[in-house]
């Protein structure tokens, strides 16, 4: 499959506006002037995220997504603001969002030397927008969030007759909940994990593996707010979000 490569198009936050980020010879420079920063967080194209710095990007037609190259926030001294955990939605038509993560972000080290890492694998997901949201950065104090670049390593793009782009048929219920969850999964899905994050991306537990595909959880124990059930397979790796009141 011929490969191609398409640097940061637009951020969307509360505004639109061109990314600028420098690349030389695939390092980023310990600048304040390169990469992109957000100090005021909103609600976004998908708004069970609530009020998060994030981004959203145009590819300008439908293209299989294979994975990610990032360059995190490499200013010197500010490294701290870099993100720490990421949500990523992509969609074909900006009405039907898949959701995949939270994945972690290596920080990076404010560095001239710095040539950023391999982000997460979308495994061959077919989009045209790709919405990224800033579950929480090194500083958790911080008011604002900052990254250099994100690269997507693009496949071929597709024909909209073609796509076939439908949410994997999994549900979480009840949903908002107060004692339990019961998730139900694609039937014949070959399970490898599934866990539990909360509202910033870290993992409070790994859920047992059901020998059917539904299991119960009990969730009266943690405390109210959002939570993320990330179920990986073999294939593909899939999010969905809760609220626990």
């Amino acid at each position: 499959m011929t490969m191609k490569y398409i640097n940061t198009l637009i951020a969307i936050l509360a505004i639109t506006f061109n990314l600028s980020a420098q690349c030389i010879d695939d390092t980023h420079s310990p600048f304040q002037n390169q990469g992109w920063m957000s100090c005021n967080k909103s609600v976004g194209p998908i708004p069970e995220r609530g009020d998060v710095h994030w981004l959203q990007y145009d590819l300008g037609a439908v293209y299989v997504l294979d994975s990610l190259y990032v360059w995190n926030h490499n200013v010197w001294g500010e490294t701290e603001m870099g993100v720490k955990s990421v949500m990523i939605d992509y969609s074909t038509d900006q009405q039907n969002w898949i959701s995949a993560g939270p994945f972690t972000i290596e920080k990076a080290p404010g560095s001239w030397k710095y040539q950023g890492v391999m982000g997460p694998s979308l495994n061959n997901a077919q989009a045209k927008y790709v919405v990224i949201s800033i579950l929480s950065t090194y500083n958790e104090d911080a008011a604002c969030a900052g990254v250099g670049e994100f690269l997507f390593y693009l496949g071929e793009s597709v024909d909209v007759d073609d796509i076939e782009l439908v949410e994997a048929d999994w549900n979480i219920s009840p949903n908002p909940t107060t004692e339990y969850i019961t998730i139900t999964l694609p039937q014949s899905v070959d399970l490898v994990s599934l866990s539990l994050f909360n509202s910033v991306g870290s993992k409070i537990s790994d859920l047992p593996l059901p020998a059917v595909d539904q299991i119960t959880v009990p969730v009266s124990d943690l405390q109210n707010g959002l939570y993320y059930i990330n179920y990986q397979s073999k294939k593909e790796t899939k999010s969905k979000s809760f609220v626990l009141h």
